[in-house]
């Protein structure tokens, strides 16, 4: 039996008696996998003080699978004229519960967490319940560092439509390891299909997915002072890497600004290919981890420098792994990281 009906069973057997501790009182009626007037059905429909509540369990709540979610209870609750339409996870995560957050989905988790709202009067929240279905084993993600590639190029050109030979290509996979990958988005429901190729169905979902799961930390840093602040010093730096012959592209927070000119900074993020002591001996960082004004990063996948171009004479690495990149850096990264997604560059309104 796969893991998504197994998880659905589960689910509405235990929905009943979970219902009954949020709401403090029985549902009056509980109806399981209800056919739907499209010869779809409905997981559960719940009758509450007069009102239809309408259920569908999900097996994850990753961000691509909330927001498809959200998509087929609006679909239900429509054809059933439902009052409330409610996901049902087995742990909701940080990240699901924000793809919950950005498109008002109400939620509880079969470990007790919960948010639920109808207008003004009537609001369920709980948190901080532990997760009842911890994963075994380190699951197979479409983001660990090689794998990403198929996201970063996506996300580089997301209005294109791609066939994974395509990907192949560009991101120098094997072919097995493309397939491999484009199946798991596939199963996250983050790519959209046709004859053309695929692509992704929501960038900023995506982006959203790979930011959650992306580890900054497993870059090498190496920590170091030069004379110097904000984008003067990143012209001044890489004036230097250039000279000194280092292949390098800035990330996190002058990326940000070139890109968008938003908000002064202290810490300039750069990649580089090389050993990164040799590097800062090369261009003259005086090495110290407390007041740093530059931080060289050895990255864990060349991928990174997939999508390099320059911004006003920088070399930059691409926009989607400046945001990942602002996600987890100090100073005002994480509004930088949020102007970046108001100026639209990943849903085709920007140039």
């Amino acid at each position: 039996m796969k893991a998504g009906v197994k998880f659905e069973r589960e689910a509405l057997r235990e929905l009943p008696d979970l219902l009954e501790d949020l709401l403090d009182r029985r549902p009056a009626t509980f109806s399981r996998e209800v056919p739907a007037p499209d010869g779809h059905r409905v997981d559960a429909i719940v009758e509450v003080d007069g009102q239809t509540w309408i259920f569908e369990a999900k097996s994850s709540s990753r961000p691509g699978v909330v927001a498809a979610a959200k998509e087929q209870l609006e679909r239900y609750a429509e054809l059933i004229e439902a009052d409330m339409s409610i996901l049902v996870v087995p742990y909701m995560t940080p990240a699901g519960s924000k793809a919950a957050a950005d498109v008002n989905l109400n939620w509880i988790d079969l470990s007790g967490n919960a948010s639920i709202r109808e207008g003004d009067n009537f609001h369920i929240h709980v948190e901080g319940k532990p997760n009842r279905y911890p994963q075994r084993g380190r699951p197979s993600s479409p983001f660990a560092p090689k794998s990403a590639r198929v996201t970063r190029e996506l996300l580089i050109d997301p209005r294109r439509w791609w066939r994974q030979k395509e990907i192949a290509v560009v991101t120098g996979l094997d072919d097995g390891h493309v397939s491999r990958t484009v199946g798991r988005l596939r199963g996250e429901e983050l790519l959209e299909e046709s004859e053309l190729g695929l692509r992704p169905r929501d960038p900023l979902l995506l982006l959203d997915a790979w930011a959650a799961e992306y580890h900054f930390d497993r870059h090498e840093f190496v920590y170091g002072h030069i004379s110097g602040s904000g984008i003067e010093l990143a012209r001044a730096l890489a004036g230097r890497l250039a000279d000194a012959d280092v292949s390098h592209a800035f990330t996190g927070l002058p990326a940000a600004w070139l890109l968008s000119h938003f908000a002064g900074f202290r810490l300039n993020s750069v990649y580089v290919k090389g050993d990164p002591l040799e590097v800062a001996d090369e261009i003259g960082l005086r090495l110290e981890e407390r007041g740093a004004n530059v931080q060289l990063l050895v990255p864990d996948d060349e991928g990174v420098f997939s999508g390099e171009h320059q911004l006003d004479g920088v070399d930059c690495v691409s926009p989607p792994q400046v945001y990942v990149d602002l996600v987890h850096l100090p100073e005002r990264a994480t509004e930088a990281a949020e102007e970046l997604r108001r100026g639209g560059l990943w849903d085709g309104s920007a140039g």
